[in-house]
């Protein structure tokens, strides 16, 4: 399982492709999150839960 920011979506992909797993679902949040106040990263964490835990095969 991979977690990047959306800014490392294009990197991402080639890497996938070149290692043989093009197509490979991973979950992206918005760029940057260093600076983000722990509310602010919990914000994102739920926004991309679904996701994770759709490619996971642990829906809710």
């Amino acid at each position: 399982m991979s977690i990047c920011t959306d800014a490392f979506r294009v990197p991402a992909d080639a890497m996938a492709k070149a290692l043989g797993f093009p197509g490979f679902e991973y979950v992206t949040v918005p760029h940057p999150v260093a600076s983000l106040t722990l509310p602010e990263v919990k914000e994102r964490v739920r926004t991309m839960l679904p996701r994770l835990l759709r490619i996971l095969g642990v829906e809710q």
